[in-house]
């Protein structure tokens, strides 16, 4: 079960005005200084703070999250993300300059937090586990030729290492838009032989790396493998399926 989203406000004195939203826990703190002595003993999905505090600004604050992460990456890595609320065009450019998330707050913030996290999703009655590869719709899609889609499946089996380092190297290298383009081409060939499973976790994948999160690009990368092989063995423990 998915945890309780947990956010951070900085510098707000509970004047956001979100405490409606029950779904999601808020802490609250005044200065930088204490917002990174939580960031060291917490995990938070998000970090929402005022562009200048008491003690930093944004640029500040933002330098200071990135050390924690860092400090931390190897024992409890943090995946938050930081967002500014900018009161004037001059906050906004700045954050703009130092390529930091904002949000003016004279706009809605409610519905910007519920794209930035990701909240538990109730299991709703009919909901069905996704399938690691669709056979109906499978040989649907190539008129039930399959000596032929068997084929073409085994060559992909053979060589699809190569397709998750084209994804890899880029991503490695934070070369964002070449591991999206490999990515997007990869998801169009686990459409084509409907490997939802593995469909679903690519298209998880391309989001992390539209979001420029290289960190957790590469753990759905990993995920990603992982739901390849497991597709692969079965595909072998179903051959039955290609029997005309």
């Amino acid at each position: 079960m998915k945890h309780k989203p947990n956010i951070l406000l900085i510098g707000f004195h509970n004047s956001l005005n979100i405490d409606s939203m029950t779904q999601i826990a808020f802490k609250n703190c005044n200065t930088g200084q204490e917002a990174i002595e939580l960031l060291i003993d917490e995990n938070f999905d998000l970090i929402i703070s005022k562009y200048q505090l008491d003690d930093q600004n944004a640029i500040e604050l933002n330098q200071s999250v990135k050390s924690v992460k860092n400090y931390c990456a190897n024992t409890i890595p943090k995946n938050n993300k930081l967002l500014i609320i900018t009161t004037n065009p001059e906050e906004e450019q700045l954050c703009k300059d130092n390529k930091i998330l904002f949000f003016p707050e004279k706009l809605n913030l409610k519905s910007l937090i519920l794209k930035l996290i990701d909240l538990p999703r109730e299991i709703k009655r009919g909901d069905q586990k996704v399938a690691i590869i669709n056979f109906k719709d499978l040989f649907k899609r190539v008129d039930n030729n399959r000596e032929f889609i068997q084929t073409v499946i085994e060559k992909f089996f053979e060589i699809w290492k190569s397709r998750i380092d084209d994804i890899q190297t880029p991503l490695n290298n934070g070369e964002f838009k070449l591991a999206k383009d490999a990515a997007h081409k990869l998801k169009g060939v686990l459409a084509n032989f409907s490997m939802e499973a593995a469909r679903t976790t690519i298209i998880e994948l391309e989001k992390h790396i539209l979001d420029n999160d290289q960190e957790l690009s590469i753990q759905k990368l990993n995920q990603l493998i992982a739901d390849i092989e497991n597709t692969h063995k079965f595909y072998l423990d179903n051959q039955d399926q290609f029997k005309s």
